[in-house]
């Protein structure tokens, strides 16, 4: 994904669903870019700094144990939605401690840091540098013609410098268009260029997983319950060949062929499917799979499989994808 702003960071490559659909047997498979924004549940540390105090170079942050990646949800205890939030309760403690409380993965943590006084701003300051909201390009992998529900990436939306899953507080899509691609070479990923119509939403985002982001659809206007196929369990994918739905032009995709490799069916990462780019077509513009791809709908035989979520950084060509199987029980 993109860097927008300040507080916005990168991170997407694909797609979305919803925890409705979990029991959906026919699916729309879309493979339509979108732009993708969402708020934190609370704000993360991207990285910490050091403070020019009085007293010398101090991160009164890493004092107080907070590490990168951790979530902060309350400070003083006020909720905590934005790093201008969080400032404030800084400000306004004049130098006295400040009560921090969040998590770190699935552990609450509680600490007390200290704020120190920039000899620079004259600001009260605790170190952290933190991330409260995201935006970027993706792909829509389905829709269930019956509720409207999606699901689109394959994988989380993560702080791009930390890695952490960013606990969705709210989110949306808004309509996007693929205006440039930046081939991906070995050890490079290139990129999906695209432009967004923030003043339209398609839909709400209910939730951010491992596996993928899941909303409701606003506009039905992106399906038709006619072109809804079979989703496949993931005993029935076999190794050969296979298809994407993607777009790397405008807003419209197109089908272009891959090879399924191996098929991992327990993968603890959600990387069940090892594939490759065979379509001649696809790796003249991309070089094979870059980032805004993720999400992209893999079809076998007729039926929906799974969506593409990463690429080898050495080998653009090859990378790997989630089942449909694993994305719609991540959505239960």
């Amino acid at each position: 994904m993109k860097k927008m702003g300040k507080s916005f960071a990168s991170c997407l490559l694909c797609c979305l669903l919803l925890a409705c659909t979990a029991q959906a047997a026919e699916l729309v498979p879309l493979g339509v870019p979108v732009g993708v924004r969402m708020t934190a549940e609370g704000v993360v540390i991207s990285s910490l700094s050091t403070v020019d105090s009085a007293a010398g170079e101090i991160c009164p942050g890493e004092q107080a144990g907070l590490e990168v990646g951790d979530i902060l949800q309350t400070a003083n205890g006020t909720e905590i939605s934005s790093s201008e939030q969080l400032a404030q309760v800084i400000q306004e403690s004049n130098g006295e401690p400040v009560r921090i409380t969040g998590m770190r993965g699935d552990t609450t943590i509680e600490t007390t840091v200290q704020p120190v006084q920039s000899s620079k701003s004259g600001m009260y300051q605790i170190g952290l540098l933190i991330r409260d909201s995201m935006a970027g390009i993706g792909t829509l992998t389905f829709a269930d013609p019956e509720t409207g529900a999606f699901g689109a990436l394959g994988h989380p939306v993560s702080d791009v410098d930390s890695g952490t899953l960013l606990p969705l507080e709210t989110g949306s899509i808004v309509p996007a268009s693929v205006i440039g691609v930046v081939a991906g070479e070995a050890g490079t990923p290139g990129e999906l260029v695209g432009t967004y119509e923030f003043t339209r939403e398609l839909g709400q985002l209910n939730d951010n997983t491992a596996c993928g982001i899941f909303g409701t659809l606003s506009d039905h206007t992106l399906y038709q319950a006619d072109a809804a196929v079979e989703t496949a369990g993931i005993d029935e994918i076999h190794t050969g060949k296979a298809e994407i739905l993607t777009c790397i032009s405008g807003s419209v995709p197109k089908t272009y062929e891959i090879s399924i490799e191996k098929i991992t069916p327990d993968a603890e990462d959600s990387r069940n499917l090892s594939i490759r780019i065979t379509d001649t077509a696809l790796l003249d513009i991309t070089g094979g799979i870059v980032p805004g791809m993720s999400g992209s709908p893999i079809l076998q035989d007729g039926k929906l499989i799974g969506a593409v979520t990463h690429t080898l950084l050495n080998s653009p060509d090859k990378g790997y994808g989630i089942s449909i199987e694993t994305m719609l029980d991540a959505a239960a």
